[in-house]
């Protein structure tokens, strides 16, 4: 905060404070936000020295000659093709890159299927993550576990995805487990219907008794399915 130049004393026009008050009390007309960070490059890094940006941002709005930022950091990389990282990659210094591989990779359902077997050992892998992975780039695995505010709702993942590598924490009621697995007799009618109906008629079962309890209503529900017309049904059972 002390790098902060005091804005309480009119600065010279040509200077960078004095084009930063002059956008101010313009509300920037005429300039855009990329053409005032070009003309104000010190004052931007002291009064800004953390930038948070997305990949399209970093393009929009910082000229690949600037300046380079002394740390590029890539938070849920395993969401990020690698070529909307590059233009960010290219504009710093050093990168750190954090994520998950075992999270499910970006939706490639409207991308091209087509591959070129020729081109194949260059072309991106899914994320900017599994690139920095294949490449053999320095690594840290990180261990503890926070997040879940009963230790149930994460064994599962730390049983079976994280090899038990993660470091939680039990619950007062650990005993009392937070995930409860409910049997239902009913099979997916994949011939005609393309849903399973005893299954939605347990959920829909669910919904309303759970709305009926008093403490309950105030509190919202989330229903997770796994088709499109599966949540038409249970959508439709519970209108009716």
């Amino acid at each position: 905060a002390a790098n902060i130049p005091s804005f309480t004393i009119e600065a010279t026009q040509n200077s960078e404070v004095g084009i930063l008050q002059r956008g101010i009390r313009n509300n920037a007309r005429g300039m855009s936000i990329r053409n005032l960070f070009d003309q104000i490059p010190t004052l931007l890094s002291r009064m800004c020295p953390c930038m948070l940006m997305s990949p399209i941002s970093v393009a929009q709005y910082i000229h690949p000659d600037a300046d380079k930022f002394d740390l590029i950091i890539f938070d849920e990389a395993s969401q990020m093709p690698t070529y909307e990282a590059v233009g960010a990659i290219a504009r710093g210094k050093n990168m750190i890159v954090v994520g998950d591989p075992k999270q499910m990779p970006p939706t490639s359902f409207f991308s091209s299927s087509q591959v070129d077997e020729e081109e194949a050992e260059f072309d991106d892998m899914e994320s900017i993550l599994d690139d920095c992975i294949s490449l053999s780039i320095p690594s840290r695995y990180l261990t503890w576990h926070y997040r879940s505010k009963h230790e149930s709702l994460i064994a599962f993942s730390n049983s079976q995805y994280y090899n038990g590598k993660l470091y939680t924490f039990p619950s007062v009621d650990d005993r009392v487990s937070k995930v409860r697995l409910v049997q239902v007799d009913g099979t997916y009618d994949k011939g005609r219907t393309r849903s399973n109906h005893a299954e939605a008629e347990a959920i829909v079962k669910e919904i309303l008794n759970r709305l009926r309890t008093p403490e309950v209503p105030e509190k919202s529900i989330g229903v997770v399915s796994f088709s499109q017309v599966q949540q038409n049904l249970i959508e439709d059972m519970l209108i009716e």
